[in-house]
């Protein structure tokens, strides 16, 4: 699988994550609907940054370069380091149907994610340490038209606990998500869904 078909992985894990500092004498609070927004952004981050564990070629072939087409099938399980501190455990699948000629490959990724420690900060500049409650699943699909188009849609469910600004608190998480990245042309992922049981409802800046 060429690299242009798993940029988009690599593309999105820089969304949202800032330098932060650690918070201390935590206490119990729940998050207005503006801070449920921003968790929401977080946690796509999070997932994102974890989906660059997806390894960069096929090992379709030991004797030779990969056949026109390809399937190609994983299942990966890593820790990843998250940018601002702690880590996510992760246990993956990934299934690719492609053609190494033209570049076109559509790929099918399913995720869990147990978040340890995990700190990020939204866009609008509020840090965020995430931990598993027990997990956070994850399944997106990525189609890449062999002409510098990449497009993909997915969800993220599950329950997660967070810490910010000296309060912390659980939240399940049913999250869908779409974005669409061009060569040459800025990029954006629309969410939308429930934090908190607040509504979600935003776009998002790649890059």
């Amino acid at each position: 699988m060429s690299t242009k078909i798993v940029r988009i992985f690599a593309l999105v894990a820089t969304v949202g994550f800032a330098a932060c500092d650690e918070t201390s004498d935590v206490v119990l609070g729940e998050l207005t609907e503006f801070e449920a927004q921003q968790l929401a952004g977080v946690v796509m981050s999070a997932t994102f940054n974890s989906s660059s564990s997806v390894p960069q070629q096929p090992a379709l072939s030991p004797d030779g370069p990969a056949a026109v087409p390809f399937e190609f099938a994983t299942e990966i399980e890593t820790v990843v380091q998250c940018p601002l501190g702690g880590v996510v455990d992760v246990a993956a699948s990934l299934e690719v149907n492609g053609d190494t000629e033209s570049e076109a490959a559509n790929v099918q990724y399913s995720m869990t994610q147990i978040h340890d420690g995990c700190m990020a900060t939204s866009e609008e500049g509020k840090t965020f340490t995430l931990w598993g409650n027990p997990s956070m699943n994850a399944a997106f699909t990525v189609e890449n038209n062999g002409q510098g188009v990449v497009e993909w849609a997915g969800s993220i469910e599950g329950t997660i606990d967070w810490e910010s600004d000296g309060f912390e608190g659980s939240c399940s998480v049913a999250l869908e998500f779409a974005g669409r990245d061009e060569t040459g042309a800025s990029s954006a992922a629309e969410l939308f869904g429930t934090v908190c049981g607040f509504s979600i409802d935003q776009s998002m800046s790649i890059g």
